[in-house]
Formats: structure tokens, sequence, C-alpha cells
């Protein structure tokens, strides 16, 4: 079901990103956030019952100014304490069925977003190490190893093995923009590994890792690897993208989340949503 889901996530979240491609990292973010805003709105008026929230959320406006109003009369505030956590209870009550759909939603939208955002591809002449986790059980030095770069990428060191850790990783510099499948070999298996370099923004994949509901929920940018597979994860350690917003460098997870709100308290007023 997830490789389905995925599969529709990433076509949409893919085609919006190339709608606005060639904008700055972080107003492409922006658009994304209008996006999630709009759905937000959207299943909030589709599914809520507006007017429950509304004299909720009236109700524990009321709660608030009484604290504001008998704040001398300390058994006034306690009983309006209890008052206002009784609304908060009540109104996230009302809002629990919109939650139910947003929140899957979102959490897939944010998962296939980090490809673009949280990593970048490598700059041509910049180096990463390519990691090949091994299963339990499977020795890293039982067998030979080898890794195999596409044209554009050059493997610059032999296969470091680790007991320790039931690893082998290698060096790899990339020599100009591109996209590719690196092709690895240990334990009598043969797996491949998508690598991108480039200095524009790009969807890439840091790793990739065998067939699970939760493994395909938050590292969907690839296929898994087979359930057979000798091999449990495959990683690239690509540098982190930095955003800048009026100068400041900020997270994209927390400029997604403000944008989000920001945009969805200005998206609901003409939609006429409360939440």
């Amino acid at each position: 079901m997830m490789n389905s889901v995925n599969r529709f996530a990433n076509a949409v979240v893919g085609g919006l990103t190339a709608l606005v491609q060639g904008l700055p990292p972080s107003v492409v973010l922006m658009v994304h956030a209008l996006a999630i805003a709009v759905i937000a709105v959207t299943v909030y008026a589709l599914v809520s019952n507006q007017r429950i929230i509304k004299q909720r959320k009236n109700r524990m406006i009321a709660r608030l100014l009484e604290i504001r109003l008998f704040h001398e009369d300390p058994i006034a505030v306690l009983g309006s304490f209890r008052r206002v956590l009784g609304g908060i209870l009540s109104y996230m009550g009302a809002s629990l069925k919109p939650l139910l759909i947003l929140v899957p939603v979102i959490l897939v939208w944010v998962a296939h977003l980090a490809g673009w955002f949280e990593w970048r591809p490598l700059a041509p002449g910049e180096a990463a190490v390519v990691t090949l986790k091994l299963n339990p059980g499977v020795s890293p030095v039982a067998q030979p190893a080898s890794l195999e770069a596409p044209a554009g990428f050059a493997v610059e060191t032999p296969a470091f093995r680790s007991l320790a850790i039931n690893e082998i990783s290698w060096r790899i510099r990339a020599q100009q923009p591109g996209r590719g499948a690196l092709h690895l070999t240990a334990a009598a298996s043969t797996a491949e590994k998508e690598i991108v370099a480039g200095t524009t923004l790009a969807k890439v994949s840091p790793e990739k890792v065998r067939d699970g509901f939760w493994s395909r929920v938050l590292s969907p940018w690839e296929p898994s690897l087979g359930k057979d597979s000798p091999f449990s994860e495959i990683r690239i350690a690509y540098p982190r993208r930095t955003l800048k917003f009026f100068g400041w460098e900020i997270n994209w997870l927390v400029a997604l989340l403000i944008g989000s709100i920001v945009l969805a308290l200005v998206v609901k007023k003409p939609f006429g949503v409360e939440f």
C-alpha cells in the first residue's frame, strides 16, 4: 500500500516542485506551504462542524477573559483555569476528525519534501561516503565487495570494512552534474542506489532501506531493498541544504511550519473557515 501512496505523493510533490523549480528554493518551499495550507483549510471546511468549532472557540476565549477580569479572586481564577482546560479538550475533540485526515497527509508530504530540502546534491568536485550496511550474521569480510559508479562519478577508495557495525564504505567524488545508479556488490548479491550531483534544486535519496511500513513512510525516495536481500541499508552522506529567509538561515521544517500556519490563517478568510 505504501508503495502506491509514495508513487502518488512523489508525483504530486515532484510535479508541484517542477512547476516552480526555477525560483529560489526558499520560495519553492513556501509554494508547498501554501499548498498544505489550502489542503488543511479545505479539509476543515468539508469535514469539521464549523458551528461547534466556533462555539467552543468563543467559549474558550470567554474563559480566558474571566481570568483577566477576576485575577484578584484566586478561587474564581482556579475555576476559570479548570473551565479553560475543559474548553481546550472540547475544542480539540471538535477538531479531531479533520486532524485524523490531515496528519497522515502532511506526514507523507513532509517526508517527500525532505528529499528536496533536507539534503542537496553533491556539487562537482565534492566527495561523499557511500555506506553499505549488511544484515546481522552477514560478514563484511567474508566475500569480495565492490562499488561501480556511473559516468560523472569516481570511486576514490577501496572498500573499508567495519566488523563492529557490519558496514562497508567507499568514498566517491562527483566530477560533473548528473544523475545515475551506483552498483554495489557484496555477499554474492548486487543492489543499485541512485546518486545525484549538481548545483540546482533536485531531489536526492540519502538512503535506501529494506521494505517495511515505517521505512517506506520515512524513507520514500527510492524503491526499497528486497526482503531477501543481505543488505539492510545503503546510505550516501549528502550535504545538508541551507535555506535563507530575509538573510536568516532557518531550518526548512521550521520555515514550512510557520509558513503553513500563516498562510492557512490568510486563506481561511475567503473560505469562511474556523479552526
